[in-house]
C-alpha cells in the first residue's frame, strides 16, 4: 500500500508525491495509545481458517450490510470455543457443521468474537454457518461509500471495501485476521440495477434479483491473508489487454476508462516485467487496476486481482494532469503489481516483516520505472526519498526496520519512511553489492519457497547468502536490526606516489538530529568509492571508529558512496570536499545529488556549514541539471517553511526569487513539445515554490493566465493548469476565494473539484488560510478529502489548524476513520517550526488529550524541535551568507 502525507501542492513532483516526503511522509495514522496486544495480539493457535463463503448484501440508503455464509476451519487441538477477529458486527445465529448452535460473546477492547459450543470440537474440519451484520462508513475502512459529481451535474454513489491493513478486515466480516491465516474467499455480492461489481475474481455467474439488481458470484480466491480481500459496486467503464494467461484491466467510473490508458499500459508492462524477473508467472486469470473517484490519505492498495487506487494515481486527465502525474501514475501502479509477488503470493509473516511488502514493492516500482522510461532518472527522484528516511531515522523516535509489533499503534506506526524508503534503500544497496544476477536469484528463490505462504527477514537472509556471500547476513542484520543512519567520516585523501591510485582514510560513525540518535552504534557499512573521472569502483566494508586505509583506483577527488546505491551520511574534511567541489561538473549526476543532498543534512543537524551547501547550490542550472535544480527547490521551499515568522525571512525569499525566477525564465512557462520529461515537473516545482514565496511576478502571470483561459486555452495547457491554478490560491485574495470556492461547488467530476479546493487550502494569506479552514469544516464535501485538506492548510499555518483540531475535536471526530482519530493532532503538528507548538503538543497528550496517540504526537514533537533547531542554529549561518552575496 502507498500511503501518502500532507499534499503539499496540487503542482507536486513525481518524486515528492511518490518516493519524497509526501511519499515517505505516509500519513502517521494511529489510533490512541493501548494496552501491549489489544487489537493485535494473535488469536489462539487451536484453529486455522481454510476457507470462507461470504454473501453480502449492501444497502447503501440506510449505510448498512448483512452477509450470511460460512467459516470453514480446522481444528488442531480439542477446543469448545472458536475465536475469531470481529469489531462493529453483528452476528447472528451460528451453528456448527450444521447441528450445535453456538454462544457468541464479544471483546471488543480485543476486537474479538469467541464461538463456544456445547462440547469440544474434535481435531479436523469443521464448518459455522451464520450470519451478521455490520455498518457502511463514509470513511475508507472496511465497506464504505463515496460520492461524487458526474458529468450530468448529479452526485454519483459507489461502494468499495478497503480492509488493509490493520484491524479492518474484521469490521467486515467475522474472521481470522491476520497476515499469516491465509484462506480461500468464496464471495457473493448484491448490486442495485445497473451497476456492475468488481472483486479479486472474474465473475462465474451473475443471478437477476426480484425487483432488479443481480447477485455476482466470483471465482474462489487462491488462498490469500484476510486484508486483501476486494469488492465494489458502482456504475463504471473497463478498458482492457491481455498479457499472456492473464486479462489486465482498468476499472473507473463511467466515461472515464480512456483516462486510465496510461495506468493499462503501466500495468500491463510491469505484469510482463515481473513475470519474468521473479520467474514464477501471476497466478490470477485477471488483475483489475479500479480507481475510485476523488483522493484521500493514501494512493493505492495491493487486493490481489483487484487493486484500489485513488483516482490521481491511476487516473491521467489530458485537461488537468502533468508530467509528474503521469510518472506517478506509472511508479504507483508497478508498485502495487510487485505487490501481487512481494506482499500477496508471499506475505510477511507478522508486521515485524512489513518492509519485505513495502521495501521491495517500493524498490521494484523504482527499477520497472527505470527499465522502461530511462529518461525519467528514476535513481535521482529516488534520492529524495532516501532523505525522508534519513529525517526520521536520525531522530530518537526512529526505530529498527524489524520491529516488535505489539499493539494497534505499533503496526499502524510501521507504515513509515522506515518501512518504506529505508526498507527500498536497503534493498538497492544490497543488489548493489552483490550483484544483480545474484541477487535475483535470491528473490526467484524466495517466491518459489513461499509461494502461498508468509516468510520473515530470516527467510530472505538465508536465500540471499545462499545465492551470493555469507557475509552479506552480518552487513543486512545490521541495517534492518538496528535503527539510525551511519555516517562515513572521510578523515584525508591523497594520491599515491605512482599517481595511480588514491588512498582515503575514513571512519564510520553515527549521524544523528538529537542527543539520543548520536549515541554511538556500529555498522558494517558496504562503501562503494571511485575518483572522479575514473569508471573503476573501490569497495570495503567500513566498520566502528578506527580509521580505515581505502584504496581507491585514480588520482584525484574521490566520490564516496558512489552511485548514491547505500544507506549512510558521507561528511569530508574541507580539503576533501574542495577538491570534489571544485570538478563538481564532471561527477556523475547522481555522485553530484548525494554530495548536495549530504552538504545540507548535515548542515541542518549542525554536522557542516550552510556556506558549504549554498557555495556548492550554485552550481546548479535548471536545463543542465532539471533533477538537481528540483531538489534545491525542495530544500528551499523546506527552509522557508523554517524561517516562518523570523525577521530574516523577507531577505532569504528575495534570495529565493533571485535564485529561481530566473530559472523559470531560462526554461518558460510553455515548453516545447519535444521537452525532456524532467524540465516539465522543474517548471511546476518551480511556479509553486515562487508562488508560496510570494514573488509578484510569478503570481501576476498566473493570475494573467488563469484569467485568460476561458478565451485563450493555450495560456493553461494541460500540463500547466494544476501549477497556475496552486498559484492563484496562494496569492488569493477575498474576490479569489469566493471565485474558487464556487468553481469547486459546480465542478462535474472530482479532479476538478479537487483542484480548486486544494488552490484554496494552498493561501499564504492567514486570514483566507482561516475562511478555507471554515469551509473545510462546514461545506459538505467527499469524507475522504477532508483531513487532506486539513493537512494542506496546515502546511503553511499549522498553529491556525492546530488551534482548531484541539478546540472542536468533537466536531470533527465524526468525520475521520479509525486512525485518524488518534492521530490528527499529530498529523497537524508536525508541521511546526518552533518549540512552542512542540511544548502545546506535549502538554495535550499528557492531558489525556483524546485525539493524540502518545508514539505519533511524540514524532511530531521530535520534528518540530528539528526544525526548531535548525531556526535557532542554521538559520542565522544562513542569514549571513546572503548578505555576504549581498556585498
Amino acid at each position: 500500500m502507498i500511503d501518502r502525507g500532507p499534499n503539499r501542492a496540487m503542482a507536486k513532483t513525481a518524486k515528492s508525491a511518490l518516493f519524497g516526503a509526501a511519499f515517505a511522509a505516509l500519513l502517521v495514522l494511529s489510533s490512541p495509545a493501548r494496552a501491549a496486544g489489544d487489537g493485535l495480539e494473535r488469536l489462539p493457535d487451536d484453529t486455522r481458517p481454510e476457507r470462507y463463503t461470504l454473501s453480502i448484501t449492501p444497502d447503501a440508503a440506510w449505510e448498512r450490510f448483512s452477509g450470511r455464509g460460512a467459516l470453514e476451519f480446522t481444528v488442531t487441538r480439542p477446543t469448545a470455543t472458536v475465536t475469531v477477529n470481529a469489531v462493529g458486527l453483528k452476528i447472528g445465529e451460528a451453528v456448527l457443521d450444521g447441528g450445535q448452535s453456538a454462544v457468541v460473546a464479544y471483546d471488543t477492547a480485543r476486537q474479538r468474537a469467541t464461538f463456544t459450543f456445547p462440547t469440544p470440537l474434535p481435531v479436523g474440519a469443521h464448518k459455522i454457518s451464520l450470519s451478521w451484520e455490520g455498518a457502511i462508513t463514509r470513511n475508507v475502512e472496511g465497506l464504505f461509500k463515496v460520492d461524487y459529481p458526474t458529468a450530468e451535474g448529479r452526485t454519483g454513489q459507489m461502494l468499495f471495501t478497503h480492509l488493509c491493513c490493520i484491524a479492518t478486515a474484521r469490521s467486515f466480516a467475522p474472521l481470522w485476521d491476520q497476515p499469516d491465516l491465509k484462506a480461500v474467499f468464496d464471495i457473493d455480492v448484491a448490486s442495485p440495477a445497473g451497476d456492475a461489481v468488481v472483486a479479486n475474481m472474474p465473475v462465474e455467474r451473475r443471478e437477476d434479483l426480484p425487483g432488479g439488481g443481480a447477485r455476482f458470484h466470483f471465482a474462489p480466491t487462491p488462498k490469500m491473508s484476510s486484508y486483501l480481500l476486494f469488492f465494489s459496486v458502482g456504475a463504471f467503464d473497463r478498458i482492457a489487454r491481455q498479457v499472456g494467461d492473464t486479462d489486465v484491466g482498468v476499472v473507473l467510473q463511467r466515461g472515464k476508462a480512456e483516462q486510465g490508458r496510461d495506468a493499462l499500459n503501466a500495468s500491463a508492462q510491469a505484469l510482463d516485467y515481473f513475470n519474468d524477473y521473479f520467474g514464477v508467472s501471476y497466478p490470477l486469470p485477471k488483475l483489475d487496476n479500479v480507481g475510485m473517484p476523488g483522493a484521500g490519505g493514501f494512493g493505492a492498495m495491493e487486493n490481489w486481482g483487484a487493486i484500489f487506487y485513488f483516482e490521481p494515481y491511476i487516473l491521467v486527465d489530458p485537461a488537468i494532469s502533468t508530467q509528474a502525474d503521469r510518472q506517478t501514475v506509472y511508479v504507483v501502479v508497478a508498485h502495487e503489481v510487485a505487490h501481487q509477488w512481494f506482499g500477496n503470493l508471499v506475505t510477511m509473516k507478522w508486521w515485524d516483516d512489513l518492509w519485505l511488502n513495502e521495501g521491495f514493492a517500493s524498490w521494484m516500482a523504482a527499477k520497472t520505472a527505470d527499465h522502461f522510461h530511462p529518461e525519467w532518472q528514476i535513481w535521482l527522484q529516488v534520492a529524495d526519498s532516501r532523505e525522508a528516511a534519513f529525517r526520521l531515522d536520525a531522530r530518537s523516535t526512529t526505530h529498527p526496520i524489524v520491529r516488535e509489533v505489539h499493539t494497534l499503534e505499533e503496526a499502524t506506526l510501521a507504515f513509515d519512511e522506515i518501512t518504506y524508503e529505508k526498507g527500498s534503500q536497503i534493498i538497492r544497496m544490497i543488489e548493489a553489492w552483490v550483484g544483480e544476477a545474484a541477487f535475483r536469484t535470491a528473490i526467484q528463490a524466495h517466491v518459489r519457497n513461499h509461494a502461498y505462504g508468509n516468510a520473515t527477514t530470516a527467510d530472505l537472509l538465508g536465500e540471499l547468502v545462499q545465492a551470493s556471500d555469507p557475509s552479506i547476513k552480518a552487513i543486512v542484520q545490521d541495517f534492518t536490526g538496528q535503527e539510525g543512519v551511519p555516517l562515513i567520516e572521510v578523515l584525508s585523501t591523497r594520491c599515491d606516489a605512482d599517481r595511480r591510485t588514491s588512498t582515503v582514510m575514513l571512519r564510520q560513525s553515527r549521524f544523528g538530529l538529537d542527543a539520543p540518535s548520536r549515541s554511538p552504534l556500529s555498522w558494517r557499512v558496504p562503501v562503494m568509492a571511485r575518483t572522479v573521472g575514473a569508471d573503476t569502483i573501490a569497495r570495503q566494508v567500513v566498520e566502528g571508529p578506527r580509521p580505515v586505509a581505502m584504496t581507491v583506483p585514480g588520482c584525484g577527488p574521490v566520490k564516496i558512496n558512489a552511485g548514491e546505491t547505500a544507506y549512510f551520511r558521507t561528511r569530508y574534511d574541507d580539503a576533501s570536499f574542495d577538491a570534489l567541489a571544485s570538478r563538481f561538473d564532471e561527477m556523475a549526476p547522481a555522485d553530484r545529488l548525494g554530495l548536495l543532498a549530504d552538504s545540507f543534512g548535515l548542515a541542518e543537524g549542525g554536522d557542516a556549514a550552510f556556506a558549504r551547501y549554498m557555495d556548492l547550490s550554485k552550481r546548479v542550472s535548471a536545463k543542465s541539471d532539471p533533477l538537481l535544480a528540483l531538489a534545491l527547490a525542495g530544500n528551499a521551499g523546506e527552509l522557508d517553511r523554517t524561517y516562518a515568522g523570523l525577521p530574516g525571512q523577507a531577505a532569504f525569499r528575495t534570495f529565493i526569487h533571485a535564485r529561481f525566477a530566473p530559472m523559470l525564465a531560462d526554461i518558460g512557462w510553455v515548453g516545447p513539445a519535444d521537452e525532456a520529461a524532467n524540465i516539465g515537473m522543474l517548471r511546476e516545482a518551480l511556479i509553486d515554490l515562487l508562488a508560496r514565496t510570494g514573488d509578484a511576478a510569478t503570481l501576476a502571470e498566473a493570475t494573467r493566465r488563469f484569467r485568460g483561459a476561458a478565451s485563450d486555452p493555450a495560456l493553461t495547457p494541460g500540463g500547466l493548469r494544476q501549477a497556475v491554478v496552486m498559484a492563484v490560491g496562494a496569492g488569493a485574495d477575498q474576490a479569489t476565494f469566493a471565485e474558487l470556492a464556487d468553481r469547486s461547488a459546480k465542478a462535474t467530476n472530482s479532479a476538478e473539484q479537487r483542484l480548486y479546493l486544494m488552490a484554496l487550502a494552498n493561501a499564504n494569506d492567514p486570514a483566507i488560510a482561516r475562511r478555507a479552514l471554515d469551509m473545510t469544516l462546514t461545506r459538505a464535501l467527499p469524507a475522504q478529502l477532508f483531513v487532506p485538506l486539513l493537512r494542506a492548510i496546515a502546511e503553511r499555518h499549522p498553529a491556525l489548524v492546530y488551534d482548531c483540531v484541539t478546540a472542536r475535536y468533537a466536531e470533527i471526530a465524526p468525520k475521520l476513520d479509525t486512525y485518524e482519530k488518534g492521530a490528527i493532532v499529530a498529523m497537524i503538528a508536525e508541521r511546526g517550526v518552533d518549540r512552542a507548538l512542540a511544548d502545546r503538543l506535549a502538554a495535550y497528550v499528557s492531558a489525556g488529550g483524546e485525539a493524540a496517540g502518545k508514539e505519533a504526537a511524540e514524532r511530531a514533537r521530535s520534528l518540530i524541535l528539528f526544525r526548531d533547531g535548525v531556526r535557532r542554529n542554521g538559520v542565522p549561518q544562513i542569514d549571513a551568507w546572503i548578505r555576504k552575496q549581498g556585498a
